[in-house]
């Protein structure tokens, strides 16, 4: 809902729809036009970018690309070639961060109040319970700072982190996620809560009892308070029914073959989590796993002679690394599973 993806805007509203540009400009204060139908690059796109030359300046964000992309040497090769890369970050050092030409330190979630939406549309105020270190600031604070540099004052005159969730829950009003009515005051006083939540018009009844009535305006496709959405069988369509879209798969861009029998599935482990950046600097969670591995199944392993812990080179169309083996009926036979 903060349209924080290329092809979004705050507020589920979509780049290519003319009139979720329109509303965002005028909330803005832009020139009709000014924010491009097309939608922003995708992660691979910016990696393509770098090596044909269309990205002149890159902004990497909380995140280690130079570990967690597909076609890393690929993904290493365009890093290099990148014309100016900004690194910002609380972990210091990572791998990506050797390719930068500044450095951004960030703060942690631990130092910076913000808001967090769970999956089930839960809002909680998260407040900071310690200083940032050294010139560590805010994620908010450095873009705005930026902002501010490049020209944009008023645009970006925001004291706090209150203030910029005020603004996003403005974006919000009469769309699915509609939170005009919570602030991070309100939030810290009424504790989490979920969304829609819109505005409400307060009156006072006959006897004196406060009376609380969505605006007119909203149309929520279940009451503001309920748990569970569409409940009353309206749905976000211009007409109110639910839409179900048919999708076949094309099946695997690389599918199985005889020199690369294996398909290869990755994922997370308990004590881990992305390229070890945070995780991978605790002690409790680095005994818990304290190496990679690559599991396989029982029949698979006979199949090429492997025993458990044996150091195996593992290669693909692109690169080859080694892990120890980890014989396992977790795994399906044809497949293999290695954690990220």
């Amino acid at each position: 809902e903060a349209g924080g993806l290329a092809h979004l805007l705050p507020g589920y509203r979509l780049v290519k729809n003319p009139q979720h540009r329109a509303e965002v400009e005028e909330f803005w204060g832009l020139k009709r036009g000014q924010i491009s139908p097309n939608p922003g690059l995708t992660a691979w796109d910016m990696i393509t970018g770098l090596e044909d030359g269309t990205v002149g300046l890159l902004w990497i964000a909380a995140t280690n690309p130079a570990v967690s992309m597909p076609d890393l040497e690929r993904t290493k090769a365009a890093l290099m070639r990148s014309p100016f890369t900004i690194y910002q970050d609380a972990y210091y050092p990572t791998e990506t961060a050797t390719y930068a030409h500044v450095l951004l330190p960030a703060a942690q979630w631990s130092e910076k109040t913000g808001v967090m939406t769970n999956s089930e549309r839960t809002v909680t105020l998260c407040p900071a319970f310690r200083r940032p270190p050294g010139e560590a600031k805010a994620d908010w604070e450095i873009f705005a700072e930026v902002g501010r540099r490049l020209g944009f004052v008023g645009e970006f005159a925001f004291a706090n982190s209150a203030e910029v969730y005020a603004e996003f829950v403005k974006l919000t009003r009469d769309r699915p996620c509609d939170m005009t009515g919570l602030s991070h005051e309100q939030l810290r006083s009424q504790g989490p809560t979920q969304w829609p939540h819109p505005a409400e018009e307060m009156g006072r009844t006959g006897d004196g009892e406060i009376n609380f009535t969505p605006p007119p305006h909203h149309k929520s496709p279940s009451t503001p308070s309920s748990k569970r959405l569409y409940t009353n069988l309206r749905f976000h369509t211009p007409d109110g029914r639910a839409r179900f879209g048919a999708y076949h798969s094309r099946g695997l861009a690389e599918p199985p073959d005889p020199d690369y029998p294996f398909v290869l599935t990755t994922g997370r482990l308990y004590g881990h989590w992305h390229t070890l950046t945070r995780t991978g600097r605790i002690e409790k969670t680095r005994q818990m796993h304290p190496e990679p591995f690559i599991e396989i199944h029982p029949r698979d392993a006979a199949r090429l002679e492997i025993t458990d812990n044996q150091l195996v080179e593992v290669r693909s169309r692109r690169s080859k690394t080694f892990f120890p083996a980890k014989i396992t009926k977790a795994i399906a036979p044809g497949t293999v599973f290695v954690p990220m």
